[in-house]
C-alpha cells in the first residue's frame, strides 16, 4: 500500500521480535534458584532456619523455610515488587540483574529487612545477604549449598 508515494511496512512481525528477545534476555537474567539449599555449617547466627526449598515459576517464586528450632514457614509470591500478605507482615520479591530480592517488612513497617538470595556461577551455592533496614543494622551474609 502506498500512502503519499511512500510504502506502508508491516511493523507486527519486528515489534514481535523485539518483545520476544527482550523477554528472552530478562528471563537469562534470572537466576536458577529451583531446588533445596542447606545452609553450610561454617555459619553460625541468627538465622531462624536451616534448609529452604525454592520454587520458581515464570511469574513467582514460592520459598519454604525450615530447620532448627522454628516452625516451618512458606513465602509465596509474584516477583513483580507487589505485596503479598504474610501471617505477620508482608514481603516482596523482584529481580536485581543476577540477585533475587526479598523485602520483608513487619510492625507496620518499623521492622524492613531486605535480603538479596546471589547464586555463585557453578549454582551449587547460595548466598544470603541479610541487610536490617529499619531499625538500621549490620547486615549478615549466610552460605547455602544445593542439595542432590
Amino acid at each position: 500500500m502506498e500512502i503519499l508515494g511512500e510504502t506502508e511496512i508491516d511493523v507486527r512481525p519486528l515489534l514481535f521480535l523485539i518483545a520476544f528477545a527482550v523477554g528472552t534476555a530478562f528471563a537469562a537474567d534470572r537466576p536458577e534458584l529451583n531446588g533445596t539449599w542447606q545452609r553450610s555449617s561454617a555459619h553460625e547466627g541468627r538465622l531462624k532456619f536451616e534448609t529452604l526449598l525454592i520454587q520458581q515459576t515464570p511469574d513467582g517464586i514460592k520459598i519454604s523455610e525450615s530447620g532448627a528450632k522454628e516452625k516451618a514457614v512458606d513465602i509465596a509470591c509474584s516477583v513483580d515488587g507487589r505485596e503479598c500478605k504474610l501471617q505477620e507482615g508482608e514481603v516482596s520479591f523482584w529481580y536485581n540483574g543476577p540477585a533475587l530480592v526479598m523485602m520483608e517488612m513487619h510492625h507496620n513497617r518499623d521492622i524492613v529487612t531486605k535480603t538479596r538470595l546471589v547464586l555463585s556461577e557453578d549454582g551449587k551455592t547460595l548466598n544470603l545477604e541479610v541487610i536490617r533496614v529499619s531499625p538500621p543494622g549490620s547486615s549478615s551474609t549466610y552460605t547455602f549449598k544445593k542439595q542432590p
